[in-house]
């Protein structure tokens, strides 16, 4: 199958539209879940902050109430106990702490921290906030990294399991040279203080679903465009065979009324030929033995004149009368399709048209066949030919091939006609010559056949002056 063919039917069309609704439908939905998920984590989490903020806060009063010389000994208790929510310290310095890049999450947490602190101990002492990672975190007055301290002083409050959260230092000065230096990690579900609202589980989800959702359509669809494809058989072979078998009705309601009216056309058509094939039957079996008595009575008159008249009008007569019948059965819809073979078509037509073959000339060829009516299509390209070689000294045929169809052009070398007249010459019993028998119907029956195929054709001058006839058949 083509890919072009692919790529315009139905099924892939609406297949591509229902791709990009579901898409954008599930970006536009995914949005909406983001924002109202950001919001509501984002009130989450300044309620966890404070209520952080106000334990750190309440710890560090605790401390300023006890003795200076009882807060070692308390921490060091507290440490051995397996510690609280927060590593706590008392330094004499303020310990730099490497931060993580400024985010608009960090901000909130660090802005909310330092208000309750400053809201809640008293002097609005120095205060120092800051987010970093467990590895570059320093403890203690010297300073030392948290791993070397021993596992149950910091095991508690600075790890969540497999994970490496980014570490809240709070710093506060409350004497001079006297530092409470706490750090803890945010609680659950904000342990990494950004929430990742689309992980992979969540895409997968998501692309399951559209996927079963592409299915079902692509089934569905399958099944509602399997009657609009017997419909189209059913109108290909009208142009091919007489008797088109009725198209079963179903679908939708809509497809139904099409199908039936098609079903009506179909029988009208029918009806129509058969009336035709009776009337022109009629007509030849009536006229026929007239004509031959005007033929016979005509050479029994005396008067010579008038003998070599009536039988001059009595042959007109015939030959319109053949003509017409020959236009109808030459036009007919009875040959059945079947693959043409251009190349051997046009060299038969060339060897049997005249005994000089100089007098046509064949260049190009077609690579492959083409689907059509053998006898139709030879008697059309027949009558181009014999015109080509009644009104010009010679028959020039060139043949064109594409990938969407096939151009057969022939040139004569004869004195050419107007320009108003071309379209004249497809009419019937149009002749532009008189000086030359024949009928008027050739360049008709030849342009009823190409239309019958879907084709056309058309005249035009030739550079040598002469008549061009252009034949085109579609290849599919």
């Amino acid at each position: 199958m083509k890919i072009s063919t692919l790529t315009g039917s139905l099924a892939f069309r609406t297949t591509v539209f229902l791709l990009t609704v579901i898409i954008l439908a599930q970006l536009l939905s995914g949005m909406i879940w983001y924002q109202h998920a950001s919001e509501r984590d984002k009130q989450g989490l300044t309620n966890t902050v404070k209520s952080l903020a106000l334990s750190a806060s309440s710890t560090i009063s605790f401390f300023q109430t006890l003795p200076p010389e009882y807060r070692h000994l308390v921490l060091n208790q507290l440490r051995n106990m397996g510690g609280t929510r927060f590593f706590v310290s008392l330094n004499n310095h303020h310990i730099d702490t490497p931060p993580l890049p400024n985010s608009d999450r960090k901000t909130l947490v660090l802005n909310q921290v330092e208000q309750v602190l400053q809201s809640e101990l008293q002097g609005s002492p120095n205060i120092s906030v800051e987010f970093t990672q467990r590895d570059q975190l320093r403890v203690f007055n010297n300073e030392l990294p948290i791993d070397e301290l021993p596992l149950l002083w910091a095991h508690y409050s600075l790890s969540f399991g497999d994970l490496n959260p980014p570490i809240l230092v709070m710093q506060v000065e409350v004497d001079e040279n006297e530092w409470f230096y706490l750090a803890a990690v945010l609680p659950a579900p904000y342990v990494n203080l950004e929430t990742n609202y689309f992980d992979i589980r969540e895409w997968l989800t998501l692309l399951l679903s559209a996927l079963l959702l592409l299915i079902c359509t692509w089934f569905v669809i399958r099944k509602e465009i399997q009657p609009i494809r017997e419909l189209a058989k059913a109108a290909t072979l009208m142009s091919s065979k007489l008797k088109i078998p009725k198209v079963e009705e179903r679908g939708s309601q809509e497809l139904k009324a099409a199908i039936r009216a098609f079903n009506k056309m179909n029988r009208r058509i029918d009806s129509h030929i058969k009336d035709r094939e009776m009337l022109f039957g009629a007509i030849s079996h009536d006229l026929k033995t007239p004509i031959a008595c005007l033929k016979l009575r005509s050479e029994m008159l005396d008067d010579d004149t008038e003998r070599e008249r009536f039988t001059r009008l009595a042959n007109d007569l015939d030959l319109m009368v053949k003509g017409a019948l020959q236009c109808i059965k030459e036009t007919d819809i009875h040959e059945e399709i079947e693959p043409i073979d251009f190349n051997q078509l046009i060299q038969h037509i060339a060897s049997t048209a005249t005994h000089q073959p100089e007098r046509i000339n064949i260049q190009g060829t077609i690579q492959s066949e083409v689907a059509g009516k053998p006898l139709a299509i030879k008697r059309c390209i027949q009558n181009l030919v014999d015109n080509a070689l009644k009104y010009g000294e010679r028959a020039e045929i060139q043949l064109f091939d594409s990938a969407e169809s096939v151009n057969i052009v022939i040139d004569d070398h004869g004195s050419g006609v107007d320009a108003e007249l071309l379209e004249k010459l497809f009419q019937p019993y149009f002749r532009a010559s008189k000086d030359q028998d024949g009928s008027g119907l050739g360049l008709t029956i030849s342009q009823s056949i190409a239309k019958a195929h879907g084709g056309d054709l058309s005249l035009s001058h030739s550079s040598t002056g002469g008549l061009r006839a252009t034949l085109t058949f579609p290849r599919e």
